[in-house]
């Protein structure tokens, strides 16, 4: 008899706590096909937007050669029979460049969904039919988690709220907008793959594991937990393992077999990012020898706890007092947040920080089962509320009396109160972090320019099956080709490991105005151009407004005497014979001018110009951590200077220092001021600059601007008398000259965290 009660309470308690009967079903009523409805209608403003969204962006430049280009060209590729082959890779600072010859996207992800997807390529041969099917599918997601909220909550309102949070979750939403990437599927099929465990559905159960699988070599990881989790939780033993021994096997294929078969290395391109060669083995050797330091490394080091926070933050969390850590609301069911682990640990434990920056798609993965567990936290704290009552209602008769009624209200408002915190926390997050929501600090409507127009007209110039090396955001525009490079690759013969100069690529496509990636300062890649201009293995096929498509074979540009000798260490000082129109774009017309002002700077040698305008691109208070601004200035020029200038764009601190914001114009590193039009207005922009490694502190800072003749070294420009002294003869009472320090105060900015 003791054994039978044991073994009853046994069942209660699994079936009531961590384990996962056949659940009951629920009737479809009425408000349930309203819920449905409003999802639906969710769905599809969500599918508008970001297919409308990213679209935008891809027109307007803003899709970069990593990864748009390279998935698109290894797609067009499939579609015209060249088996994923891509030619695009990062030379300066990753090792997915094997060979100018190219290879196969195998050879660094396992992504055989991409087989179907270029199928779509025969219906629209355009690179925005990807950002279609990635929305589309994306937030088809909606549908799985609506579904199982509403078997687990048994309320078709609070399962409609998990619906709107898994549209609106942070790293769900950084996934899409992150260019396009098979990876980013996985949001809406691994729910699926939930809802149909959950319910026992074995077929669909296996059909959206195989499709999840197909997106990414690392996602059979994530398939197998869920395997062992069912067998735990579910006691289904045959289909659980059997799911887990598909992933095991799936995962072992994929990065043991068919990923070094198709890499030119003999192992996955990307491995180096997990311990080398070995094959990760020294992370395996850390984690027996050094568990300590190894946690410490990998888990608690501040940027991989921002991590975690970044990625858990917007489904519910309460800091602990006194510093003491964090609590998320997900870590109530931590059964069903361990299904996160594999993939959590792949981002922490690489070398390269995106992974674990709490951006771009790295996340997708994880977003499903943050859904669930954030479900199954509120089971947990209903059935709590309902024990504590329950427990509390046997001290005393009044009580008792009134426990019912407290008992089914109470628990209800307190989920309530839980789904619309977790709710706004979310929308917080996107607030905050980079948000892609259109109310997100930061978050613009992307834009064409006249500028952004004229680039076709130089890609028209390219023949279809020429070989071309061009800037990252030109790329994606130029993919559907056999041969498409990210410069410099294939541009300068240093990076073809000892292959004759005619292997370069026939064409190179830049915009020096342009996005700079993969260098990470901008004298890096205006050195790298410089130095392919004077290798003597391209001359200028055509130039303007900042662009320029160089030909292999044509006379090279000539270096004016100016430039003093012909190979100097530093490339960047050479200057060259490029036609007139190419710094055509730094001229505009007196209309144009922003907050008219006149500020006379006295110039060594003659010359004379004025600051004609500016306009501030910050917002004020501007974020230390993730705000980015610019500043834009105009400048009349009566007669050019004798030497080249610089300006500097300054911020002095609340605590009375100078902080160097952005020395980077790229205008005045191929338009140098000595070449200026004498009566002409010049606009100079700096290109986007951050606060993160600055050090200024927080409070009240004046954004100031330096004149200054060309230097090389931060210790010069910072030197006062270095500068060039300036008076104020005309500007608005905001904008003050400070004599001491050769500044100009233009206008002041509150700095936050």
């Amino acid at each position: 008899m003791g054994k039978e009660i044991w073994r009853k309470r046994l069942v209660y308690l699994r079936d009531q706590w961590c384990a996962y009967p056949a659940p009951e079903a629920l009737p479809r009523t009425r408000i349930f096909w309203i819920v449905t409805g409003l999802i639906t209608l969710a769905v599809i403003c969500f599918s508008a937007f970001y297919i409308l969204y990213m679209g935008g962006r891809h027109v307007a430049f803003q899709t970069n050669a990593e990864d748009f280009g390279i998935m698109d060209q290894s797609i067009w590729n499939t579609a015209h029979g060249n088996l994923l082959h891509d030619t695009i890779c990062n030379i300066i600072n990753d090792t997915n460049c094997a060979s100018p010859d190219g290879y196969v996207r195998f050879a660094i992800h396992f992504e055989p969904i991409l087989f179907p997807i270029s199928l779509f390529y025969y219906i629209w041969s355009d690179p925005r039919i990807l950002f279609v099917i990635q929305t589309i599918i994306v937030a088809l997601g909606a549908y799985p988690a609506y579904w199982l909220a509403r078997l687990r909550l048994r309320n078709e309102w609070l399962a409609g709220a998990f619906a709107l949070l898994y549209l609106i979750y942070p790293a769900q939403l950084q996934a899409t907008t992150s260019d396009f990437h098979a990876v980013t599927l996985t949001a809406s099929l691994l729910l699926f793959m939930l809802y149909f465990m959950y319910t026992r559905q074995t077929l669909w159960l296996f059909v959206f594991a195989l499709l999840a699988m197909a997106c990414k070599e690392d996602i059979p990881l994530v398939v197998l937990t869920f395997g062992l989790w069912s067998v735990i939780f579910q006691r289904r033993w045959k289909s659980g393992l059997a799911l887990a021994l598909l992933g095991l096997v799936w995962f072992v294929v994929a990065t043991k077999v068919i990923m070094p078969h198709f890499s030119p290395t003999g192992q996955p391109l990307l491995i180096s990012r997990y311990g080398g060669n070995a094959g990760g083995g020294s992370l395996v050797k850390d984690v027996l020898l050094h568990p300590v330091s190894f946690l410490r490394t990998y888990v608690f080091e501040y940027h991989h706890l921002a991590y975690i926070h970044a990625v858990l933050a917007p489904a519910g969390y309460i800091p602990r007092p006194h510093g003491g850590g964090i609590f998320y609301l997900p870590m109530l069911a931590p059964w069903v947040l361990v299904m996160a682990v594999p993939s959590l640990a792949i981002n922490l434990l690489s070398s390269n920080p995106q992974q674990y920056s709490g951006l771009f798609h790295y996340n997708a993965e994880v977003v499903p089962i943050i859904i669930f567990s954030t479900i199954e936290a509120l089971v947990v704290v209903r059935w709590l509320a309902r024990h504590a009552l329950a427990a509390l209602a046997v001290r005393g008769v009044a009580l008792a009396r009134t426990s019912s009624d407290i008992g089914r209200f109470l628990p209800r408002v307190l989920t309530w109160v839980l789904v619309v915190g977790v709710i706004f926390s979310a929308l917080r997050s996107d607030y905050y972090f980079h948000g892609q929501l259109p109310f997100s600090i930061g978050f613009q409507w992307p834009q064409t320019t006249p500028h952004m127009d004229l680039a076709r007209h130089f890609m028209d110039m390219i023949p279809d099956d020429a070989s071309v090396s061009a800037q990252t955001k030109l790329v994606p525009h130029l993919s559907h080709r056999t041969s498409i490079y990210m410069f410099p690759y294939a541009a300068d013969p240093k990076y073809l490991n000892g292959r004759p100069a005619d292997r370069l690529a026939e064409y190179v496509l830049l915009d020096v105005t342009g996005d700079v990636y993969p260098y990470f300062e901008a004298q890096q890649y205006t050195s790298e151009v410089k130095t392919v201009l004077a290798s003597g293995n391209y001359g200028i096929l055509a130039a303007q407004d900042g662009y320029m498509l160089l030909k292999r074979g044509l006379p090279a540009p000539r270096i004016l005497p100016s430039s003093g000798n012909s190979q100097p260490s530093d490339p960047t000082s050479l200057l060259f014979d490029l036609p007139a129109s190419f710094c055509s774009n730094i001229y505009v017309s007196p209309q144009e001018v922003m907050n008219s002002l006149q500020v006379d700077f006295k110039q060594p040698g003659g010359g004379h110009m004025d600051l004609a305008g500016f306009e501030v691109g910050a917002s004020s208070p501007f974020s230390r951590t993730n705000g980015y601004g610019s500043l834009t200035t105009y400048w009349r020029v009566e007669q050019p200077s004798k030497q080249p200038l610089q300006v500097v764009t300054l911020l002095k601190g609340s605590n009375g220092q100078e902080y160097i914001a952005s020395m980077d114009m790229p205008e005045l590193a191929w338009c140098p001021t000595q070449s200026w039009k004498a009566g002409s207005i010049v606009r100079l922009a700096t290109r986007t600059f951050n606060l993160q490694k600055s050090g200024i502190p927080n409070g009240l800072a004046q954004m100031s601007i330096a004149l200054l003749p060309q230097a090389q070294t931060s210790s010069t420009i910072m030197d006062v008398q270095a500068r060039l002294p300036l008076q104020v003869l005309h500007a608005p009472r905001t904008v003050t000259a400070n004599q001491g320090t050769h500044t100009l105060q233009l206008m002041p900015i509150t700095i936050v965290d």
